[in-house]
Formats: structure tokens, sequence, C-alpha cells
């Protein structure tokens, strides 16, 4: 068995998704807006029993994708297509980004550094290649290419990192190490 550990480099190369998802989107509005007898969507539209192998065109475009999934690994490491073409991303990144603008309280991770060892295992089991060891060391567990995976959380031999189902201040205050009584003061 093969084991590929290449880690993916991230920077601005986690923009190409945005450059991929914003053409897409736009003309997915736009034919939308321009078609003035829409009443209804039909996603298995022009396929006659959904997509089966009895279409080859269909079963080739899936290998296609599949391939280019697997060579994106090879070339950019773990999860390369995730953090660099993923068309759903960005809409998990607005998503994110509104819900925090609205503050609506969504699942987080939280991280106490003072019990961290540094042994990096939270690094080395994260899926999505992210810093997760430098992340708890600055308390500030917020990354846009995080999945929520939990990965980190059950590698964690101290415990360090937890789910939190809470707002952006509350985990603000968690990391500042602020007590319950002043998050309840805070907050009401």
């Amino acid at each position: 068995m093969v084991s590929f550990n290449k880690q993916a480099k991230g920077g601005k190369r986690n923009w190409i998704k945005f450059f991929i998802w914003t053409p897409w989107i736009i003309s997915i509005i736009m034919i939308f807006i321009s078609s003035n007898k829409t009443k209804a969507i039909n996603i298995f539209y022009a396929t006659n029993h959904g997509i089966s192998v009895a279409q080859p065109i269909a079963y080739s475009i899936y290998y296609i994708v599949v391939g280019l999934v697997v060579i994106m690994s090879f070339v950019g490491g773990k999860r390369a297509f995730c953090h660099y073409v993923c068309w759903m991303a960005p809409f998990m990144v607005i998503g994110t980004k509104l819900g925090a603008l609205l503050r609506f309280p969504s699942l987080k991770l939280l991280a106490d550094k003072d019990k961290c060892t540094n042994c990096g295992l939270c690094n080395k089991n994260c899926v999505m290649s992210l810093n997760v060891n430098k992340m708890v060391q600055k308390s500030s567990m917020e990354n846009s290419e995080c999945i929520l995976c939990g990965g980190c959380i059950d590698n964690c031999p101290k415990g360090v990192i937890k789910y939190c189902f809470c707002s952006n201040i509350t985990a603000k205050l968690h990391s500042r190490k602020i007590d319950s009584n002043h998050i309840k003061k805070y907050l009401n």
C-alpha cells in the first residue's frame, strides 16, 4: 500500500477556487434570470433514468473528475483538490463569514494552549494539512479551510482541542480565559 503524506501548501493557491466559483455561480444566476418561463428547477433535466452506465458520456465525465482529484493529490499534496479547486468551498467560507457577521452560534473548535505539549499529532492528523499547533498557540482556532472533521480532537493526547457550539464572542472570550460569570455579563 502506498502512503502519501505530502502536505498541500495553501497560501495564495487557496484563492483559485474563488476564481472558479465566481463565474460558475454568476452564470447559473444569469441563466436562471434570462429564462423568463422558469417555474421549477429540474435537476434531472435531459436524463431519462438518472445517470447510469448505459450512458457512456455520464460515467466518462465521472472518471475524468476522479482522475483530476487523484492527479491533484499527487501533484499538490493531501486534499489539494479541496484546497485549490473545490467549487463548494466558497459556499462554506461565505456561510461561515455570514454566520459570524450575524452572530449566529455554530460549531467551532476551542483550544487551551496551556495544556498543549507541542507533540504535533494535531498537525499530523489534520486531513486539510493545516498547521493546527500554530492555531492552538495563538488561541485562535478559526481557519476558513478547516472542515471541522475532529481529527485534531481525536488524536490530541491531552484533550487540548474541543468542540463548542457557540458564538464568536463566546469563543473569543474562552481563548482569553475569562470565567463564565464574565461571559454571562458580557452577553447580557
